[in-house]
């Protein structure tokens, strides 16, 4: 007799576990549907321009840039190590990805900066010695 109940009971449970297993694998699968759309901006316009001339440290170099919209045009330089002037012209329009001219001319009477060396006196202190090491 108890045998008998303990199979039924054992055979509720089995559907009752299959039927609870069944509900929550359908509630958690649902397919995701993603649906993209390009971003939409507002209209952009900026400009700016900068230059830096550094007698101490030689660097010379400058940008200008102005947007409007999807056209973007600028150019900047630089003077390289060699004493010559790199300019770069760029503009991008939409997607058309970054196009850029480069140019590069020798300065008339550029000289490098020279390095200025200041000796300064160090005083090297010893470190203490530990003789009694713990591990």
């Amino acid at each position: 007799m108890y045998s008998k109940i303990v199979v039924v009971i054992a055979l509720i449970a089995a559907v009752s576990a299959q039927s609870y297993h069944g509900q929550h694998q359908q509630s958690h699968y649902q397919p995701q549907h993603y649906h993209h759309e390009e971003e939409h901006h507002g209209p952009v316009h900026y400009e700016y321009h900068y230059d830096v001339h550094d007698d101490h440290t030689g660097d010379v170099h400058g940008q200008k840039e102005a947007r409007k919209d999807d056209s973007t045009q600028g150019e900047y330089y630089l003077i390289d190590a060699d004493g010559h002037k790199r300019t770069v012209k760029y503009h991008v329009e939409g997607k058309s990805g970054f196009i850029a001219e480069v140019h590069r001319e020798p300065v008339k009477g550029y000289q490098a900066p020279q390095p200025q060396h200041h000796h300064q006196a160090q005083h090297h202190h010893a470190a203490p010695v530990h003789q009694n090491y713990h591990y």
